[in-house]
């Protein structure tokens, strides 16, 4: 029994000893590579100022920097530059907050010394600190912090932030959760409470940075939002989804902002909803789009080249994407006021054309003529009413309640119905249009558009 303990501590000593020195050399080499990678992205330099290297760890200092001319022609030879001081122990043993055991632990800080004397926070923290513990079978978990900081006249203070994650062989998730934050201004005073990030990607991180489609979910939500004294937001999301179809390989990706509640000054809202779709995308052509764009960031890091090449490739590929047939729809505009609701929905897509190319796609009358849509749209009674009185008294300068306010939105109503462009039925007005070839119609009436 003894003699079977002391072969197994001697293995685990053995495993705690040796493993730190298989690992160095490959993290050394990763980290060179992702130096390089980061000078391929345009207006990005990075380098290793400086390496501390030792049995059980490493410690990198990589100054990274950006050119401001990327954003603002005028900016050319301003830079943006950080620190970041990446910290590696490496296993099997640990003792990390993410885990005991694993095969290193990386620890990426900006210190952010430079910024003290704009924000104020703990002296023993890093303005940002980023862990990821690799376990041995690939997979790891990360965990990220911003600790509680303010400005100098704490008219600006922020709670702090906290996130943890897990990325496995199928999937990677991630939710972050921030308490509050405040700008205390004198005339437009804005407090935000409550924010939540979640992610879910439903892959493994090759097949992410491929750059093609997959099924994932990433929503930012908001408990509340007050904007100046009379502006109050609650129960805010704003989700992204994308799909893929695994057989005909089409991704679609839909965007949905909602708000529970909107009150400002005497005007409320609720179940504000608008989600747009993007469908029937080609998952070939995105998958290509990255694979060239990195080929060609390796090669060059010249804006005017790359954009040049980029040009070409999508005048080269766009048909890729149109034979498809992709979609551009809104499966959900609604809401609810005091006087009623309302609902609207559309679709859209390109007629059956010849390849086009990127000078026309960014013409106007080219989607006028081109595009073939269909939209649907439904409010309550009282709500049509009381939006037109209340842009007549806006016009007219005059009481909502005046009777001449009435009587013109009134008019103005029986005139569209008179006209076809909507329709009573059972206390709702209701309207459908298309639009085919440049013409729009709305219940047989037929219209040019350009």
């Amino acid at each position: 029994m003894k003699k079977t303990l002391a072969v197994l501590v001697f293995t685990l000593v053995a495993a705690c000893i040796v493993t730190p020195k298989t690992i160095a050399p490959t993290y050394q080499e990763k980290m060179a590579d992702i130096v390089s990678n980061i000078n391929n992205a345009p207006g990005y330099t990075a380098k290793i100022v400086s390496t501390n290297a030792a049995w059980f760890g490493a410690e990198n200092k990589v100054l990274v920097s950006f050119d401001t001319a990327q954003i603002d022609p005028a900016l050319q030879g301003e830079k943006l530059e950080a620190e970041l001081v990446i910290e590696t122990h490496y296993g099997p043993l640990l003792f990390s907050r993410n885990g005991i055991f694993g095969l290193y632990e990386t620890d990426i800080r900006f210190v952010g010394e430079t910024l003290r004397n704009e924000l104020s926070w703990d002296e023993s923290l890093p303005l940002y600190q980023l862990s990821v513990l690799g376990g041995f079978t690939g997979n790891f978990k990360l965990a990220d912090t911003i600790p509680a900081f303010s400005n100098p006249t704490n008219t600006f203070t922020f709670s702090g932030y906290a996130g943890k994650g897990e990325m496995s062989d199928k999937e990677f998730i991630y939710e972050g959760v921030l308490d509050q934050i405040d700008v205390d201004d004198v005339y437009n005073p804005t407090k935000a409470e409550g924010l939540t990030v979640s992610v879910e990607l439903n892959a493994d991180l090759e097949t992410i940075m491929k750059g093609g489609f997959y099924d994932s979910m990433m929503d930012l939500s908001l408990d509340k939002l007050t904007l100046g004294m009379d502006t109050e937001l609650s129960g805010i999301t704003i989700g992204l989804s994308s799909t893929l179809d695994r057989d005909t390989q089409l991704g679609s990706l839909e965007i949905g902002y909602f708000i529970k509640e909107v009150v400002y000054e005497g005007f409320t809202a609720s179940d504000l909803a608008l989600v747009t779709e993007l469908d029937n995308l080609s998952n070939k052509f995105f998958l290509d789009y990255k694979s060239f764009s990195d080929s060609l960031l390796a090669e060059t890091n010249s804006p005017d080249s790359i954009y040049g090449a980029l040009f070409v490739f999508m005048q080269d590929n766009i048909d890729e994407l149109l034979t498809a047939k992709p979609e551009f729809n809104i499966t959900d505009f609604s809401g609810t006021f005091p006087e009623g609701s309302f609902s609207a929905s559309l679709t859209s897509k390109l007629a059956d054309i010849s390849t086009p190319t990127i000078d026309e796609l960014t013409i106007p009358e080219f989607w006028l003529y081109n595009a073939i849509v269909a939209a649907n749209i439904e409010a309550d009674e009282a709500l049509v009413r009381s939006l037109a009185e209340r842009f007549i008294a806006d016009k007219m300068r005059a009481p909502v309640t005046a009777p001449e306010v009435k009587q013109q939105a009134q008019i103005i109503i029986a005139g569209l119905i008179q006209q076809g462009l909507m329709k009573l039925e059972n206390d709702k007005y209701l309207s459908e249009i298309t639009i085919e070839e440049g013409q729009g119609e709305i219940y047989g009436m037929t219209f040019p558009l350009m």
